[in-house]
């Protein structure tokens, strides 16, 4: 897939994006070069002239400035491990404190051994740095300062304060030639561990401050107003399959123009999905403006579910696309139950229609009590685990007086029995719908084999009935790597570790399942930021998309309940 040539916004933040990947990989290079040379003596011990002014903790040992030196420089360089990481995602601090830092080492290696290459260097990165301020937008919150000093300061006095004051001690008794064992062994036990205690701390402060930004939460009141905003500009430029589901009550949105962006932020992931919607002519420049606010947060950004149209405007902002699946798509006019190929499936059909099964259609928003009920009730008997699965392609609610674009596909037995339902979402693009959720009756064990295929056909017929095209099915990830076999030479690698993935997570059933119905298929990708930021972002996105209930790893994965602000 070729990228366009980007426009001068998304030009300028790949060079952010560049530089900073620049600057946070020097300082971990720098750093653990540091730390290596603290680990020798140093070449130089000619400056016997400034050991009296430092304390000594044992007579006769000399030549402490380097020693001392050496061991400021571990902290120097363990600090800078700790700002990499907070200059990789454009924290103005963490800049500002590599600068600082640099010089410091500059400093050192010079008191360490006159390692005057090292010192240089270390100079000569800092002058670097200090050019590249735009490159380094984001501003620590309030919150993040005063929790960094409830952390820091504490432990940065208590440490230091402890190792001095022994030290001290030792060195007064060490003048006048009386220096007891218990004195030692008090100071040799003490101060490392008073350090120790202040260097925790203190990083530990340090990363709370260079942290992303949590995202912003409104008030339900609040974020039930933006969403109703939102509907009007889904419904105007939406029409996706994946469309509709930008209005989960778990997404946020960001607005520019007439394109909203959806999204949620999990652990300074910033999660889109399903792609920005809004006019084609606003694609490039909403979507730079996005990445300008996420980039203010300093948030890494992932997109779940990606469509191939917008795959290029991913690639030209320095984002890479990743084969995920294939989304079903049926074609309602085409849709036979004649053949071979759909034997199994009239099969079933017909088993259920003996049954005495029909399939209505209804608006969800105003359902009658009884069936409401009914619905509510399967929604919770069949429901598999504490919540709706799938951040990119349900809509998380049922029977939102809101949601008046929805339709339910209900099959009831003669009596009146509810035993499967499927909601389906509008999708324009499609020209006909997309399966919102599906659900049979699993307490009983009287109901045939087959409702929710026959639920399935019926609301094709009823789709080709309305003059519509198409109904999206399940999206069935990996179908490539797992259903073919000349899948590449990359299959042979991920296709073992997908096929364990599928016994827990139904991917190969989900590809049978929609295989039935004789759909095209639709790829879509996954879209990530850096490699560092990779394992962050895929464990977010399964729990978003529900593998939270997965034995031992789900537990790990369970999202945030929504927080709210008064």
């Amino acid at each position: 897939m070729t990228s366009p040539a980007p426009g001068p916004a998304l030009r300028a933040h790949r060079r952010r994006v560049r530089t900073r990947r620049m600057a946070s990989g020097l300082a971990v290079v720098l750093a653990a070069v540091s730390l290596a040379l603290a680990a020798f003596p140093p070449l130089w011990l000619r400056l016997d002239m400034v050991d009296g002014l430092l304390p000594v903790v044992v007579p006769g040992h000399r030549h402490l400035l380097p020693r001392t030196a050496a061991t400021a420089l571990v902290f120097v360089s363990v600090g800078l491990l700790v700002v990499a990481r907070g200059m990789r995602r454009g924290q103005r601090l963490a800049w500002g404190s590599a600068i600082a830092l640099l010089v410091v080492a500059a400093v050192l290696h010079l008191a360490k051994g006159l390692d005057v290459e090292e010192s240089l260097v270390s100079l000569a990165a800092a002058g670097w740095l200090a050019t590249q301020r735009v490159a380094f937008p984001v501003l620590p919150t309030r919150a993040a300062v005063r929790r960094t000093l409830w952390l820091s300061v504490p432990g940065v006095v208590l440490g230091g304060g402890v190792a001095l004051g022994l030290s001290l001690l030792v060195r007064h008794e060490a003048r006048a030639a009386d220096v007891s064992a218990r004195t030692l062994r008090l100071d040799h036990l003490v101060s490392p561990m008073a350090v120790a205690a202040g260097v925790c701390l203190l990083v530990v402060g340090l990363w709370v401050l260079v942290a992303p930004h949590a995202g912003h939460r409104l008030s339900p009141a609040e974020h039930h107003l933006e969403r109703e905003r939102v509907r009007t500009l889904v419904r105007r430029h939406g029409g996706g399959t994946l469309d509709y589901f930008a209005l989960r009550d778990d997404k946020d949105w960001f607005v520019v123009g007439e394109t909203v962006v959806a999204h949620t932020v999990r652990a300074g992931v910033c999660l889109v999905s399903p792609d920005p919607i809004g006019p084609p002519a606003e694609r490039v420049d909403a979507w730079a403006d996005f990445l300008a606010h996420v980039e203010e947060r300093g948030w890494s950004l992932a997109v779940l579910g990606a469509s191939a149209p917008w795959v290029p405007v991913y690639e030209a902002s320095g984002l890479r696309a990743v084969y995920l699946g294939d989304e079903a798509i049926v074609d309602c006019a085409e849709f036979s139950l004649d053949g071979s190929a759909r034997k199994s499936l009239r099969q079933a059909v017909a088993r259920v229609a003996r049954a005495g099964y029909t399939t209505t259609f209804a608006d969800p928003a105003t359902l009658e009590p009884q069936l409401r009920e009914q619905v509510l009730a399967l929604m919770s008997e069949s429901r598999r685990g504490e919540a709706e699965r799938g951040f990119s392609m349900t809509l998380s609610r049922m029977l939102d007086p809101d949601d008046t674009d929805l339709v339910l596909a209900l099959t009831t037995r003669a009596d009146g029995r509810l035993d499967g339902f499927v909601q389906w979402a509008p999708a324009e693009s499609v020209r006909g719908w997309s399966l919102d959720v599906m659900r049979r009756r699993t307490d009983a064990d009287d109901v045939p084999n087959g409702v929710l295929d026959a639920c399935i056909v019926a609301s094709i017929a009823e789709v080709a009935r309305r003059g519509g095209g198409g109904l999206g099915l399940n999206f069935a990830v990996g179908r490539q790597v797992l259903g073919t076999a000349e899948a590449g030479a990359w299959a042979s690698v991920t296709r073992p570790l997908l096929q364990q993935m599928s016994e827990r997570t139904q991917m190969t059933s989900l590809s049978r399942f929609n295989d039935k119905f004789g759909p095209d298929w639709v790829p879509r990708y996954v879209v990530l930021d850096a490699p560092e930021f990779v394992a962050t972002q895929s464990l977010v996105m399964a729990g978003a998309e529900g593998v939270t209930e997965i034995p031992v790893i789900g537990r790990f994965l369970r999202p945030e309940s929504r927080r709210t602000e008064p």
